[in-house]
Parts: structure tokens; C-alpha cells; sequence
């Protein structure tokens, strides 16, 4: 069958269906009609609330053929739409339509969960979806697409109201308690956040505190409120669903609607509290406290069993810490630069132990310990685990370097692998720093604060220069000079 031909203008379509040309077996034309005359039209004037039409089990219209009397005998036209965030239709996702009577319509499931993908959300906000429609001539037997396969029909805008998620989320959170004397106080109470996405799709809510050593001896007593009861000075609390496991570090948030249920922290130093505000199938909210310590030291055979002279682990989320360490041998991690509070040592091959008498780590590939070296070494304090990646080699890499991004240009270590030089030629544009001749371990961001997987550097002045990278110490810094290394 030869494709059918289209006369096209923005929502109101002129189809054109010429006979095929004569054939040896004399099959009859497909159309007998040689020119039909379509006008399809958006019926969707304000927003759709997809929840309204599912609960009168209706569909949803969104647009409208103004007459099928011209379509040829034994035919009849079939839609498929797509979905997309933009009237690009960057990504649209395809949903089923029907076609009723001269209405093209849709099922609200099918529009919500359309809505959900497309959007990668679960907020309940309103959005504008754009959507679009291939049509299909069809007679039961063939299906053929008007205009080719690249004609899309009646782009429409659509305000739509996806299903009730089924809880509610804001914006902010806030810890009241000791920080706010037992009262629901916005002038002292601490501020929680999440990534910055919509709080549904990200509902975990999070706060560093600052335990005082009195506040510690008297019990730090916390709860959690939304904003609304902070700005009404009463409202929806979050207080442990169990008095008796008040202290504990993790566990379940019920509502209560007055102050009065908190949970409690006994120890001094800082603390992560973290709460999901997604409630459970039981209306929970689950929750954690948290040593929130900023750093982890290194003390081991390379810098004397110092943890103040060692280097720092850094961490974005008080669980997760990476650095680069100098290691020969063994070494520990701790949380203070001191003996005095918790040491991380061997617990089997890549786990931790906060046993006092637990034994040293050490850095082996198969069953040979690895010498005196730079690592790149992780470590995650809930999980107990580490890792230590040897560093071979650091250069540099980009378009204002001589390789280009094909290639690394290296760099030679101090004797202690905490400084590494270059002398070499720049150009204008950017460059970063990188480990092992691979983009696992690189550096980026500025100058004096260069940060892993940061972005590119830009070149601060071009011509012969010497690069000096320190890994000594936080932050990862580096300076470029004029002319070669004196």
C-alpha cells in the first residue's frame, strides 16, 4: 500500500488520499475519496484533574475531530499520543488514546502514570505536559500512518494535576526541643534540609547539631516540625512513637499535635539528626542520630602514630569520608586528631572494627602488603568498610595542556607523595588533575580548593609554568608559576 498524503497546517489537517497507481492484479484503490478534509482541536481549556475523573470513573477528553463524514468507507482513524516537559518533545514518552465517536481521550491512570515518567516526580503539583498525536488510517487489516512517520498532529499544552501521593510534604523541617527551650520557637529552631528536590521525590530531611557537654548531661531532647507548625506556633510535632526508645539512635516518629514527646541524645559533640518524611504503611516517619564527625585522621608508621600530624579524610555526608593518605605499612583511622575517642581499625578485609584492641590496617594486593606510597582511601562509618587505591602516578589533562584530553602529562612526587610538581607548557582553556592515568580518581574545581570530579580548571596564565599540586592537607590546593621550578 503506497503511504497516504497530507496537507498540514499547525492543529486544522487537510489529508489528501489519492488512488494508487493501477496495478497488474487490478486491486481495488484504497480510498475511493480523493481528498478528506480533517480539523482535530485541543478541548482542554483549564486544568485536568486527574484524580476528579477517576474517582466518576470518566475518561479524559483532550481533543476533538470535527467530523469522520468524509473519512472513506470501511476506515476509520487511530491515534497514539506522546507526552513530553517542553514543546521540543525532547525524551516523549508514548501513551494509549482512544478515539470516541469524534473525542480522543484518555484514562486517567494511564495519564498519571504517564505524567509520573515523564516528569520523574511524585509531587502532586500542577505542570504543563505537551502532547502531540500520530494518525492511523486503518481498516481493520492495514494501518497506515497519515503523512509519513514523521507527522505529528494538534500539539497541545495540558495543565495537569496528577493523583494525591497519598501524604504531605513540605518544604523545610525544622528540630525543636532544647535548641528551642521546650517551645515551638522559629528564632532558635534548627533548620533541616534535603538534596533540594521537590520533598516528595526526596523526602529525607537532615541537621547537624552541636551537643554541648551540659546539654549533653542533661539529656538533649529534640523533636521534629514542619514549617507550617512553625510559622502557626502550633501544628503537627514528630516525637519518638515509643517514650521508652527515646534515646535510641534510629528508629520511628509518630504525629502528635502539641509539644511534649521528644527524643534524647546523651552525649556531647556533633550530631546528624535525619528523618524520612515519608511516612510507612503505618503512618511512621523513620528516623537517625548520628555522630557527625567531621574528619577522619590517619595516624599510622608514616607520620609517627600521629593523628594530628596525619592526613584528614573529608566527607558530604558525615557516613561517607575519602582522602589521599600517605601510608607505609600500617595505619588506623580515628575521629579526632587524638587517641581519645573513636579508632577504626582491622576487622576482616575491607571492614572496620571500633574494638579498642582491634588490629592495624594495612594495604595488600593478594596476599603481598604494599610498601611505602600514596593511597586514595575511602572509609564509611555506618557500613564499617574502607578501601586504599594506590596512586601510581597524578598529571594533568585537558585542552591547555600538550596531550590534550588524549593523554596525562605527569607530575613527580615529593619523597613523602604529598606534592607533586610539573614543569610543562599551558594554553589558554582548562586542565584538571588526575590519578593513575584513569578519570576513578580526578581533581577539579579552583585553584585553592580542588575538590574529585570537580569541574575543569581554567588556566590561570599560559606559556612555560610549573604546577605544584598539595595533597598535604584540606583543602587540596595547587599553584602555577611562571617558568621552571627554582
Amino acid at each position: 500500500m503506497m503511504a497516504l498524503g497530507l496537507g498540514f497546517t499547525s492543529c486544522d489537517n487537510d489529508f489528501d488520499f489519492p488512488n494508487p497507481p493501477g496495478q497488474s492484479n487490478d486491486q481495488e484503490p484504497v480510498f475511493n475519496s480523493e481528498y478528506l478534509d480533517i480539523d482535530i482541536a485541543s478541548t482542554a481549556t483549564s486544568t485536568i484533574d486527574l484524580a476528579e475523573f477517576n474517582d466518576a470513573g470518566a475518561l479524559v477528553g483532550l481533543a476533538e475531530i470535527a467530523s469522520l463524514d468524509s473519512v472513506p468507507v470501511g476506515y476509520t482513524l487511530a491515534f497514539d499520543a506522546q507526552m513530553a516537559t517542553s514543546a521540543e518533545f525532547v525524551n516523549p514518552i508514548e501513551f494509549a488514546v482512544t478515539l470516541d465517536s469524534t473525542i480522543v481521550m484518555a484514562s486517567p491512570d494511564v495519564l498519571d502514570a504517564t505524567f509520573h515518567e515523564v516528569f520523574n516526580t511524585i509531587d502532586p503539583q500542577v505542570r504543563s505536559a505537551y502532547i502531540r498525536y500520530k494518525v492511523y488510517a486503518t481498516d481493520g487489516s492495514t494501518k497506515v500512518r497519515l503523512g509519513g512517520q514523521d507527522r505529528y498532529y494538534c500539539a497541545m499544552v495540558v495543565n495537569l494535576k496528577p493523583f494525591d501521593p497519598g501524604f504531605v510534604a513540605e518544604d523545610t523541617y525544622y528540630i525543636i526541643g532544647t535548641a528551642t527551650n521546650g517551645k515551638i520557637d522559629a528564632s532558635t529552631a534548627v533548620k533541616m534540609t534535603n538534596s533540594g528536590a521537590s520533598p516528595y521525590d526526596d523526602p529525607v530531611f537532615s541537621a547537624v547539631v552541636d551537643i554541648t557537654n551540659d546539654e549533653a548531661a542533661g539529656g538533649y531532647e529534640w523533636a521534629v516540625v514542619p514549617a507550617s507548625t512553625l510559622a502557626a506556633g502550633s501544628g503537627i510535632v514528630l516525637g519518638p512513637s515509643d517514650s521508652e526508645l527515646a534515646s535510641d539512635t534510629n528508629g520511628y516518629l509518630k504525629e502528635y499535635s502539641s509539644v511534649g514527646t521528644y527524643g534524647v541524645v546523651y552525649e556531647s559533640n556533633k550530631h546528624m539528626f535525619t528523618v524520612n518524611v515519608r511516612p510507612d504503611e503505618d503512618g511512621l516517619y523513620s528516623y537517625s542520630v548520628e555522630l557527625a564527625i567531621p574528619n577522619l585522621y590517619t595516624p599510622g608508621l608514616a607520620n609517627g602514630w600521629s593523628p594530628g600530624g596525619s592526613q584528614m579524610l573529608f566527607t558530604n555526608d558525615y557516613k561517607n569520608y575519602m582522602g589521599f593518605v600517605h601510608v607505609n605499612g600500617e595505619f588506623k583511622f580515628t575521629s579526632a586528631p587524638d587517641w581519645d575517642h573513636i579508632n577504626y581499625g582491622y576487622a576482616s578485609a575491607g571492614n572496620l572494627s571500633t574494638d579498642g584492641g582491634a588490629g592495624n590496617l594495612t594495604v595488600t594486593e593478594g596476599d603481598v602488603a604494599l610498601g611505602d606510597a600514596l593511597y586514595w582511601c575511602t572509609a564509611n562509618i555506618v557500613a564499617l568498610t574502607y578501601t586504599a587505591t594506590p596512586i601510581t602516578t597524578i598529571g594533568i589533562i585537558g585542552d591547555a595542556t600538550a596531550e590534550g584530553w588524549n593523554a596525562s602529562t605527569a607530575m613527580t612526587p615529593s619523597a613523602d607523595f604529598l606534592v607533586w610538581t610539573v614543569t610543562t607548557n599551558l594554553s589558554d582553556g582548562t586542565f584538571k588533575f588526575r590519578a593513575n592515568d584513569d578519570w576513578a580518581i580526578n581533581l577539579g574545581g579552583t585553584l585553592d580548593n580542588l575538590t574529585p570530579d570537580g569541574a575543569n580548571v581554567t588556566t590561570p596564565m599560559t606559556g612555560e609554568v610549573t604546577i605544584t599540586l598539595d595533597l598535604s592537607s584540606l583543602p587540596y590546593t595547587a599553584t602555577v608559576t611562571s617558568g621552571a621550578a627554582q
